[in-house]
């Protein structure tokens, strides 16, 4: 198929994949008028002056459906608008009522020929994630790790570290912990788990408890998840802090049973996001 990218100026890991799935799979054009398929991740394009053309939309015109995406009116059945996964369908679909275009749960793929995992003689280290929480929960965290004699080493979201410097502690890394937001995707976490590092995860149920916009999410009710990716193979998830010690426990017990890599494989690697997207273009006509 032949497939025209509309600005491709978005998230460059959605960007990566995209890219590599359209070159590796179809024909990449250049004009909407050359196009089979019109992919758009967040502009505005009047589809009812292509009622030939198939179209993709999002994940990035909004976090909400707002006065943009609200123009669409798919009266030609020809377009689609996406998500990174499903707890962001259901936000928009049953909180916010959204039917102008029918929605899709599509993720995007995570380089695992990039992100692998280290030697084993080398993996020692533990790893924590922080991003977007309350600094209270991150004191609870750091001050468990230092009653039990946990060294590690912190990366945060919001001090914009450099992704080398990730990768190549990873690499050394046995275990990692994570106290994050709601994430539509999660790629970092994917990433992690694509490192073949099993993860105990401290998540959130609810947008409000990202910090600090609580009050901007006060009155979003939809269920959310950190890790909306996630089974019994990549570790340990619990989401109140009196639940640490003893999923802690759990964790360590059971360390070196987990198989991360294995399910990011299954599940998100660039060949299978690539095969659900080419069954959704499939479907599309």
């Amino acid at each position: 198929m032949k497939i025209f990218i509309y600005n491709s100026e978005f998230h460059f890991k959605n960007k990566f994949f995209i890219e590599y799935f359209v070159n590796k799979y179809h024909e990449r054009v250049y004009t909407i008028e050359g196009a089979d398929i019109i992919y758009s991740p967040f502009q505005y394009i009047d589809i009812h002056n292509y009622p030939d053309k198939k179209f993709i939309f999002g994940p990035h015109f909004s976090v909400f459906p707002n006065n943009v995406v609200n123009q669409f009116n798919n009266i030609n059945n020809n377009a689609i608008y996406i998500q990174p996964s499903q707890p962001s369908v259901d936000t928009w679909q049953n909180e916010f009522k959204f039917t102008n275009l029918q929605m899709k749960a599509m993720p995007f793929g995570v380089d695992t020929d990039r992100f692998v995992e280290g030697e084993n003689s080398n993996r020692n280290n533990v790893i924590v994630y922080y991003k977007s929480r309350d600094p209270s929960e991150l004191k609870q965290l750091l001050k468990f790790l230092h009653s039990n004699h946990i060294a590690y080493r912190l990366f945060s979201y919001a001090a914009k570290y450099q992704e080398d410097d990730f990768l190549s502690y990873l690499k050394t890394c046995k275990y990692g912990i994570v106290l994050g937001q709601h994430e539509s995707q999660g790629f970092a976490i994917q990433e992690m788990l694509a490192c073949n590092i099993p993860l105990l995860v401290w998540g959130v149920t609810l947008r409000n408890q990202e910090y600090p916009y609580r009050k901007e999410y006060i009155n979003i009710k939809s269920n959310v998840s950190t890790v909306p990716y996630w089974s019994s193979m990549c570790g340990e998830l619990f989401h109140n802090f009196n639940q640490l010690e003893d999923t802690y426990k759990i964790f360590i017990d059971k360390l070196n049973t987990y198989t991360p890599r294995k399910f990011i494989l299954e599940n998100l690697s660039l060949e299978v996001c690539s095969k659900k997207w080419n069954q959704l273009l499939n479907e599309l006509f």
